[in-house]
């Protein structure tokens, strides 16, 4: 059986993710870290959360986790420019939280597998800061030579979120609820589910390692695919 340990376990995928871990057969403990437990419908007993605040004390809390050996990192922690307050703050806290996080699993040496939930678009050469960013973490990550990388590129996330981000997003949101499985859902970079998103990161973990410091990047039309064609 395998064991998981999740960053970003209260967002929209996160929390999907967590759940489907819980309810596997094939897991036998899921690991958390955030500034709040995430919410577990499923079999909480194979949840061990921890709540710390302080985001500083993360990689030295991921560093030493009790944690079996060959188990997955998975994170889909992210914040927002809005959020963060200014452009310097979002780099500071998606880029450098991020990047951390997967150094202290790497250093664990508890971890084959890294699955980190990105964004369609993401280029460290890109104009916008929210690609930018997405892409300096894709290729610190894969810096890391985990056995296995695995990275999800979904387009507009579909789903209810506890605080939305923008009304960009939510707009975004309505419109691709209205194009998706449709012809004109291209048009819209493939809209996709957040649990859809958890359900593929879920699905591409279980699967064997055939090759060391294989990469896998998966764009949000053939994580649809994936989807359609294993009934997931």
């Amino acid at each position: 059986m395998s064991s998981y340990f999740a960053l970003g376990s209260t967002g929209l995928c996160g929390n999907f993710f967590v759940n489907i871990a819980a309810n596997s057969p094939n897991v036998a403990r899921i690991y958390t870290l955030g500034r709040r437990e995430p919410k577990v419908t499923t079999d909480s007993s194979k949840l061990i959360a921890t709540v710390e605040p302080d985001t500083d004390k993360w990689p030295a809390l991921i560093r030493n986790l009790d944690i079996p050996q060959h188990s997955t990192y998975y994170s889909s922690f992210g914040t927002t420019r809005k959020a963060a307050g200014s452009a310097e703050n979002f780099i500071k806290i998606d880029e450098g939280i991020n990047v951390a996080a997967a150094t202290a699993a790497k250093e664990s040496g508890k971890f084959d597998t890294a699955v980190l939930v990105s964004s369609i678009g993401a280029n460290s050469s890109s104009r916008f800061l929210y690609m930018a960013t997405k892409g300096r973490i894709e290729e610190k990550i894969k810096e890391l030579k985990f056995k296995r990388t695995i990275i999800l590129r979904p387009g507009p996330l579909l789903g209810e979120r506890e605080h939305a981000h923008s009304l960009l997003e939510s707009v975004s949101r309505k419109v691709g609820g209205v194009v998706r499985g449709t012809i004109f859902e291209g048009l819209l970079a493939h809209p996709i589910k957040g649990e859809e998103v958890a359900k593929v990161a879920f699905y591409l973990s279980q699967k064997p390692i055939e090759e060391d410091n294989k990469v896998i990047v998966v764009e949000s039309n053939e994580m649809l695919r994936i989807i359609r064609d294993n009934g997931l």
